[in-house]
This record gives C-alpha cells, structure tokens and sequence, in this order.
C-alpha cells in the first residue's frame, strides 16, 4: 500500500513539475511577444517627419521607408524623437534612427544614435523574437493595403497612418498587429 501511493505522489509530483516548466516556458514566450508589440508601438509613436537616408547612397531620403525594395528584408526604417538629453549636456541631438528588418527567422530592431548616416556608419542590432517563419509589414493607403512605402518630398502624406505587421511564429498561430502613426502620419 505504501508503495502504491508513493509511486502515484512521485507521478503527481512529476506531473505538478513539467506543468509549471510549461507554463513557464509559455509565459516567457508570451512576455518577449508583448514587449516585441510595446517596442515597435512606442518606436512608431515617436516617428518625426524628418527625411534621412536610411542607408548611405543605397536609400533614397525619406522621412518613412518601407518595404523591401533593395533590402529584402526590411519592414519599415524612419527617425524618431525620445532620445533623451536632459539639460542638452551632450552634443547630440534627441533623434535617431530606427529600423525593422526580418533575417534568418528573427526580428530585429536596429538604431543608429543619429537621424543621417556618417561614413562610418553603424546600427545596434536589438533581436526581439527568433523563431519565425515570416513577418512582413503592409502600409495603410486610404482603403488599402500595400507592402511598399517610399516617402518622398513631394508625397502629401509623407507617412502611412497605419502600419499592420503580420508575425508568423513556428510554433504559433499567425498574429497581426495595427499601429497608428502621429497624426496620421500626414503633415
């Protein structure tokens, strides 16, 4: 009897064991997924109508860059404001550059500590979720949806007032997060 019961507490005891690493793992999972969703959001948020080349002579000047054109990999590149100087101590200004780019199953977010380009130019490279089959992002005009974005001086709406990313996890069902661009994105 007592070997019984010991064999039945070592199996609910097991099973309590590899729940909780479950549940771990999923949480995880979940947590990296939000701050991924929170990054771009506030990285959107921030977005300035200020045109910068993206990339040395490779880009053209824009204010919002979008699509793969060139680089089949990028999602959308802008400049935004946020970057804090508190009483302008530093010789810099609050702009920098941010990037979205999907490589080898991983998304990354890359920033540069300046809105345009030097010579010896370099980005950061912040990888927010790995294990992807595919991510791409589309750009709201008016009724539709395009995959493709160039902003230039001459364009009215120097920013779509949308951005929908589509996340296609391995291991997970697809997801489609919206943001809203400031004002519109229209200036």
């Amino acid at each position: 009897i007592i070997s019984t019961i010991s064999i039945a507490g070592t199996t609910v005891l097991l099973s309590s064991f590899q729940s909780r690493d479950a549940l771990a793992a999923s949480t995880e999972q979940t947590q990296a997924y939000a701050q991924a969703h929170t990054r771009v959001r506030e990285d959107l948020l921030q977005w300035v109508p200020r045109a910068a080349e993206s990339r040395p002579v490779l880009d053209p000047s824009a204010s919002f860059l979008g699509g793969g054109i060139g680089e089949a990999g990028l999602l959308f590149a802008f400049v935004r404001d946020g970057w804090t100087n508190p009483g302008l101590t530093e010789e810099r200004s609050g702009l920098f550059a941010v990037r979205y780019v999907f490589e080898n199953g991983r998304l990354i977010r890359r920033t540069r500590p300046f809105a345009d380009p030097l010579f010896n130019d370099y980005f950061r490279d912040e990888v927010l979720l790995e294990g992807l089959d595919d991510v791409y992002a589309e750009f709201n005009q008016g009724q539709l949806w395009t995959r493709e974005w160039r902003a230039t001086p001459e364009t009215p709406i120097i920013a779509p007032p949308a951005v929908r990313l589509v996340v296609r996890p391995s291991d997970k069902p697809e997801m489609i997060w919206m943001f809203l661009l400031p004002a519109g994105g229209a200036i």
